[in-house]
């Protein structure tokens, strides 16, 4: 049904200086770690927490980012049952509740991964616009510079 909040409780990010300089590549990962009973009173509804883990590796051994948190999820007491029960004997999430929860994920350890990243000196694990000056490609260039119809 619906994600309703998102807490951090580990922020971590490591910068090798002993490492070669050359060719970084940024590998980045996001896991479920464990899922727990949120306890609140809403008639019919219950809850879930979610802990997940983010994590930015930069190869060869170059640095990592390590972002961990919680997901609170609320939706009908069924639905929580069966994703609790899926949790325990399989390790499996519903499809549509795995796609919310580690897109959020996603989207709360990268901005955080981003903005850490800065902080000791690491390439941002993605890669952010840039501005390119000069022509446009597949620009077409103006006849005029008036702009309008040639007369005649």
């Amino acid at each position: 049904m619906t994600i309703v909040k998102i807490n951090l409780h580990k922020l971590v990010a490591e910068r090798n200086l002993e490492s070669p300089g050359g060719q970084i590549n940024i590998n980045n990962n996001v896991s479920i770690k464990n899922i727990e009973d949120l306890s609140f009173d809403i008639e019919g509804k219950k809850g879930l927490k979610f802990t997940f883990s983010f994590n930015c590796n930069y190869e060869p051994e170059y640095g990592k980012i390590e972002v961990e948190g919680q997901i609170l999820y609320v939706d009908t007491a069924a639905k929580i049952k069966g994703v609790k029960e899926g949790w325990e004997s399989e390790k499996k999430i519903p499809m549509d509740i795995m796609e919310q929860i580690v897109n959020a994920a996603l989207h709360k350890g990268n901005i955080q991964a981003i903005k850490i990243s800065e902080e000791v000196n690491l390439p941002s694990p993605l890669p952010l616009p840039k501005v390119k000056t000069g022509p446009a490609l597949g620009a077409v260039p103006l006849a005029g510079k008036s702009g309008g119809k040639k007369a005649g």
